[in-house]
């Protein structure tokens, strides 16, 4: 029923403040405790990749079973920062791994490794979902990796770009969030975004939900 739509914010850092539905980010191995009071997800940054071993591993796969766990992550591959780059890539195929097992979607950070991430994901595309969030990238490259089946969860940043088609972002693979910016809810992106992509922000926020409850019925 049309105007029953809530506000899905995929990835934040920060406690929802009651503005629809929100999947806090716990970075493995890193933070000192867990927010899990709500839905939250859970995974090896690739800035962590270092801390880990086989039974952190084994802690991380019973994290997964929590009644309000929905995604792992955020994990992935950074060229700027965090581990060597053959070990950031060993714990994200290893998380990979862990997400088909539990049919979990997956929440990917990645900076400059698009290349890497698409090889290595291409096993598990169309078996499990697979999310790049904070995207902000060109427009060509939002089409390439929604063509291969991955959602994109779009940073703010990228509603003030004037030179990025927003047309080649199919709605049914995108997701808003807000990340780090506790300046920010998550109405606003929506209105932010309605804007951008010159649609109307209750079609935006049915398209959105949409594309939640199929995360979650994988």
């Amino acid at each position: 029923m049309a105007g029953t739509a809530t506000y899905i914010d995929l990835h934040t850092h920060h406690a929802s403040t009651g503005h629809g539905v929100s999947v806090f980010n716990n970075r493995f191995a890193h933070d000192p405790a867990y927010y899990t009071d709500s839905l939250f997800s859970i995974g090896v940054h690739p800035w962590d990749a270092g801390l880990v071993d086989d039974s952190s591993f084994r802690e991380l796969e019973e994290w997964l079973a929590h009644p309000n766990c929905f995604a792992l992550g955020e994990c992935g591959l950074d060229k700027l920062h965090g581990a060597d780059f053959s070990l950031q890539k060993q714990v994200f195929g290893m998380q990979l791994e862990l997400a088909q097992r539990h049919a979990m979607p997956v929440i990917i950070h990645c900076v400059r490794a698009f290349d890497e991430l698409m090889e290595m994901a291409r096993p598990y595309a169309g078996k499990i979902p697979l999310v790049v969030h904070g995207f902000h990238k060109s427009a060509q490259l939002a089409a390439q990796l929604t063509g291969k089946g991955f959602y994109l969860s779009l940073n703010p940043a990228l509603f003030g770009r004037k030179d990025f088609d927003s047309s080649l972002i199919p709605l049914e693979r995108l997701f808003l969030e807000t990340d780090m910016r506790e300046d920010l809810s998550i109405r606003e992106v929506y209105q932010a975004a309605a804007t951008w992509l010159n649609v109307d922000e209750e079609v935006l926020k049915e398209r959105i939900n949409g594309n939640f409850e199929a995360l979650k019925q994988k």
